[in-house]
């Protein structure tokens, strides 16, 4: 099977020093949906440089909105087979896992915003 033929694998982050906890994983690309954009300590995270995408937020993932799976969508064909961090809106601590192909999309929250 190709890779175009995977899941896109997202891990959505509310704040950027989570990505420490990612240091095994071999991530292909990092990118800020926070609304507002981002600050100069995510320029670069997990040794890539960091793109600014239109923002998205945990809540809108979690509720599958069709904006936030739509983005997410378009982020996928770009990294099919592939682990992607998304820096994302919401309350410190939050972090959510999508999985997401042509077959559909599975969203699981990981820590709940607040990190309890």
């Amino acid at each position: 099977m190709s890779d175009l033929q995977c899941a896109a694998r997202f891990v959505l982050l509310t704040d950027p020093g989570a990505t420490a906890q990612l240091g095994h994983e071999r991530v292909a690309a990092v990118y800020d949906a926070r609304p507002g954009g981002h600050d100069e300590t995510s320029v670069e995270l997990l040794g890539l440089a960091v793109q600014v995408v239109a923002p998205l937020t945990l809540r809108g993932v979690l509720d599958r909105s069709p904006q936030a799976l739509g983005a997410l969508g378009d982020l996928a064909d770009l990294h099919r087979g592939e682990t992607v961090v998304v820096l994302s809106g919401g309350s410190a601590g939050g972090r959510v896992d999508v999985s997401l192909d042509g077959d559909g999309v599975v969203v699981r929250q990981v820590s709940p915003e607040g990190g309890t």
